[in-house]
């Protein structure tokens, strides 16, 4: 007989943000899950005092989409790493046979013993010693990709799960998801200028680019940079002469004019021509070298044009290169979990 859960709705509720936030390191409102689970809204509404008895099933899935919904997930479903990849393999017994083998070999390794020694008092879990067993039993470059694809598989399993010993990340710290709409702080300890949760959540919710704070559009702006091996330096965010965000490269003197000056328009309307020639002024006065618009919208016709004719060294991160960078950027799944 299939297990049930039996909570009140406000409990429900709390123990949804509990979850998330020991996962994914975002305090949730109780808005915020109801936005992100528009499908089960007739769960939401009512007394808040009503007791509900959810089958566990359809409670884990709550979870699951959750999770998925705020970028933590690649997938709103739940499903083992076999079933994944022997999907992908059907059709090929050779992968399909060495894929049980190794299954089977994990078996052997990823037992009781393995979890009294590593997971019990948390911290990472080290699967190293597991694909070099298999290396060395195979030798072979698909038993290496096959193992390194089961383990990626797995830590999206147990991430996406209910099960509280097991998350990706053991957060410093829980975030209100709210701040990367209504605050204008850069601190975070993962990031320089723009945390990594919000990466996350905006790789699944792209659409939300438009609605973060202008602050935090900016730090994200100097996050890209930044990571991608740049100096950068941003402005205080007001008073700031119209440069959001200036760059030099690698180990560069910032006493020196910066090779590129930044200015950030989070707007629906098109960039019109007196943003560009603003900024082109900038650039002679800095001694810049260029000049980069970024914008989740696009240059309008006529601030192009003026550009062109008038050889500016400018060009623009229009809203699909935005996606590209949070593409880029967003945490990769990396085979190391933690209990």
């Amino acid at each position: 007989m299939m297990g049930h859960i039996i909570q009140k709705r406000i409990e429900v509720f709390a123990t949804l943000s509990e979850i998330v936030g020991y996962k994914a390191g975002l305090a949730l409102t109780r808005q915020d899950i109801v936005d992100h689970l528009p499908e089960d809204n007739d769960l939401w509404s009512g007394d808040g005092e009503k007791t509900l008895r959810l089958e566990f099933s359809g409670y884990e899935a709550l979870i699951t989409r959750l999770l998925f919904r705020l970028g933590v997930t690649p997938r709103p479903y739940r499903v083992t790493p076999g079933i994944v990849l022997r999907n992908k393999y059907q059709g090929d017994p050779k992968k399909i046979a060495l894929l049980n083998a190794i299954l089977e070999q994990f078996a052997d390794f990823f037992d009781a013993n393995f979890l009294d020694q590593h997971g019990r008092e948390g911290g990472p879990i080290d699967l190293t010693p597991f694909m070099i067993q298999v290396v060395n039993r195979y030798k072979t470059s698909s038993a290496i990709e096959m193992v390194e694809e089961f383990i990626t598989e797995l830590e999206i399993f147990l991430q996406s799960g209910h099960n509280l010993n097991f998350r990706q990340q053991e957060w410093k710290d829980v975030i209100a998801l709210e701040d990367l709409f209504k605050s204008e702080s850069l601190e975070t300890y993962y990031g320089t200028f723009f945390d990594q949760r919000f990466i996350d959540y905006l790789s699944n919710n792209f659409d939300a680019i438009g609605h973060i704070h202008w602050r935090k559009f900016e730090g994200l702006t100097a996050e890209f940079f930044d990571r991608s091996g740049f100096n950068v330096e941003i402005g205080p965010g007001r008073n700031d002469d119209s440069v959001d965000v200036r760059v030099w490269p690698k180990d560069a003197d910032k006493h020196l004019p910066p090779t590129m000056l930044v200015q950030c328009k989070r707007q629906k309307d098109k960039i019109e021509k007196v943003v560009v020639k603003a900024l082109y002024a900038d650039i002679l006065e800095a001694q810049a070298q260029s000049g980069l618009i970024v914008t989740t919208s696009v240059l309008s016709p006529g601030a192009e044009k003026v550009c062109t004719v008038r050889a500016y060294p400018i060009t623009q991160a229009s809203r699909e290169t935005l996606k590209q960078w949070i593409t880029t950027m967003r945490t990769p799944y990396t085979g190391v979990f933690l209990g």
